[in-house]
């Protein structure tokens, strides 16, 4: 629809850096649409939520024409920390992005997993996260998600029913690789009950109230 309301002002040769996470099938058609009006199409999708962002401190992904590089560094540098070319090909930057994404999914639903046990176990979360603290197996993810649900926070950084959108594209591409991803097949269902019990704006992590009695 951005495309089409824009079509009149496009020139040949103008570059589209289109930075959303929409899938295989989509970044093909949307590439197939920019080269109907000329343009050099990169595929550019971003790793971070809301903070890095804002901070211009994203990963980007990038994959397209190596010639319109000099054009849209200025651009890369402003939003982004770091600037991974993956390739010349569009989709090449679609792809490691749901590699990326397959990590996160899987990750925050741990974290969630991990609260919701030592709870029904009876135990306070703080122990377990002491517990990992400074060790090999600590990350700031975990520390990070687990202080959000611990301190009733949900606000998104990125919302949980953004994550089930990735999450599903995710298993579109595996399927469609003849690839079997049956964690993130679990992930996807703790997001669906999460949202579908009214989480869906928030954080990712309350994916945490899937695994409550009740789904509360």
């Amino acid at each position: 629809e951005t495309l089409t309301a824009a079509a009149s002002g496009l020139r040949p040769g103008q570059v589209w850096l289109q930075s959303s996470t929409v899938g295989l099938d989509a970044t093909t058609d949307l590439a197939h649409r920019a080269a109907g009006h000329g343009l050099v199409y990169l595929d550019a999708p971003v790793s971070g939520t809301k903070q890095p962002a804002e901070q211009g401190a994203l990963t980007v992904f990038v994959s397209g024409p190596s010639g319109a590089r000099a054009t849209v560094q200025p651009v890369l540098e402003a939003i982004g920390q770091r600037t991974v070319w993956v390739g010349e090909e569009p989709g090449a930057a679609t792809r490691l992005k749901l590699v990326a994404n397959t990590w996160v999914v899987n990750l925050v639903n741990s974290v969630a997993e991990c609260l919701n046990l030592a709870e029904g176990l009876g135990l306070d979360p703080r122990l377990f996260l002491d517990a990992m603290k400074g060790g090999p197996l600590d990350t700031p993810y975990l520390q990070g998600k687990s202080a959000a649900v611990l301190s009733g926070d949900l606000s998104p950084s990125f919302a949980l029913s953004t994550a089930l959108k990735d999450t599903r594209l995710i298993l579109d591409a595996a399927e469609a690789a003849g690839v079997t991803l049956d964690l993130v097949a679990a992930s996807a269902e703790r997001f669906a009950r999460a949202e579908a019990a009214g989480h869906g704006g928030q954080d990712m992590i309350a994916t945490y109230h899937a695994g409550r009695p009740g789904g509360a």
